[in-house]
């Protein structure tokens, strides 16, 4: 369905993407990760002109969309695009958000827009929201209007520009469902994200973008599995891990437990391993910098709830923090509880004490 040929692409500081190739098939969920600045979102924006690259070619359905005399506004009537902030008019109602393309440029009569409107908000689980407005409704919500909106004008194919990236993690579940129903439908999709949960589900085909090309692809087993490039096992590594350099003038626990509470929700995981971040913060950390000035954290997810492991470290621990007077018994006892196990040990850099959490 898209063929991109030798696609380059720069900015001033020179090419972000350099001799891309690829195939997209008709009814294929092909999936796009890779590190912040790699290329993603370009390489999405190219496949509609919103991007003109310096150099390539792109067709859809046969047709180089490249081509100055081409009239790009019928290929895109093809292509929907999902962005990652919604684009919803904020001073019009969702049903007159939906209804205003495929009226303005469909030429569908009011009526069979509307009826159409409520069946499409029916089917993203919004029944009964078509006359509020924007600012009424959740993130989530706006997103899933924003879907609805693509698909009122019957697209063959969607690109998601990163659809999760900006909503409370409250609210990813009922966007990625929307869009794999999609995907089971048929619909052929790309999608930018850098959930891998959300990409290990939806995906046939996943494409790892470094150094400015396509350094690795295949399937969701290849890829996340049993990657054969560094680069690829190092990235997967690296999304696995939240990871934060505390320090006493700054620190803010309760942000702290949010931020890796929003992270652990992107995999498996239960309401023990909730409650243990907020013990973490409340029983260990909280006393523990009364005493020390700086520290590190890291949040080390598996695929797997079984397998999930905090440690913290800092070379401001003089002896083994877990015996200090100011981790009292109990607190330990409640830390423990929470856990798998606790210990710690002494490295070159330092005390690291590590948890595991646990799994059910």
């Amino acid at each position: 369905m898209i063929s991109i040929r030798n696609l380059t692409k720069g900015f001033e500081n020179g090419p972000i993407l350099e001799d891309v190739s690829l195939e997209i098939n008709k009814g294929e969920a092909l999936v796009i990760i890779g590190g912040s600045g790699c290329g993603k979102s370009t390489l999405l924006r190219c496949m509609n002109r919103l991007i003109v690259p310096e150099k390539g070619e792109i067709y859809v359905d046969g047709e180089n969309i490249l081509d100055p005399n081409i009239d790009i506004d019928k290929v895109r009537r093809k292509m929907g695009m999902v962005y990652q902030h919604f684009n919803l008019f904020s001073h019009l109602n969702i049903l007159e958000n939906i209804i205003l393309a495929p009226m303005k440029v469909n030429g569908v009569s009011r009526e069979e827009a509307e009826v159409e409107a409520k069946q499409l908000l029916h089917r993203v689980g919004l029944d009964g929201r078509e006359y509020h407005m924007p600012s009424q409704l959740s993130g989530g919500q706006k997103q899933r209007v924003a879907i609805a909106r693509t698909l009122a004008m019957h697209p063959e194919l969607i690109l998601f520009d990163e659809p999760t990236s900006a909503l409370d993690p409250t609210m990813v579940d009922e966007v990625e469902k929307v869009i794999r129903d999609l995907v089971d439908d048929g619909m052929t999709s790309v999608i930018v994200t850098h959930e891998m949960s959300f990409a290990r589900k939806i995906a046939n085909r996943v494409i790892f973008l470094a150094n400015k090309h396509i350094y690795e692809e295949g399937t969701v087993e290849e890829v996340f599995d049993y990657p054969k490039k560094p680069l690829t096992q190092q990235f997967l590594y690296r999304s696995r891990m939240y990871e934060k350099e505390l320090n006493k003038n700054d620190l803010d626990l309760y942000s702290l437990s949010s931020e890796m509470k929003k992270f652990l929700l992107n995999y498996q995981n239960n309401d023990s391993q909730l409650k243990l971040l907020s013990v973490i913060t409340d029983e260990l950390l909280y006393p523990i910098f009364e005493h020390i000035s700086n520290a590190t954290i890291r949040l080390l997810c598996s695929d797997s709830s079984q397998r999930h492991m905090i440690q913290i470290y800092s070379k401001d621990f003089e002896s083994d923090p877990l015996q200090e007077p100011y981790i009292d018994e109990l607190n330990l006892r409640i830390l423990e509880h929470y856990s798998q196990f606790v210990f710690s040990k002494q490295t070159k850099n330092g005390w690291n004490i590590s948890i595991q959490m646990l799994s059910n």
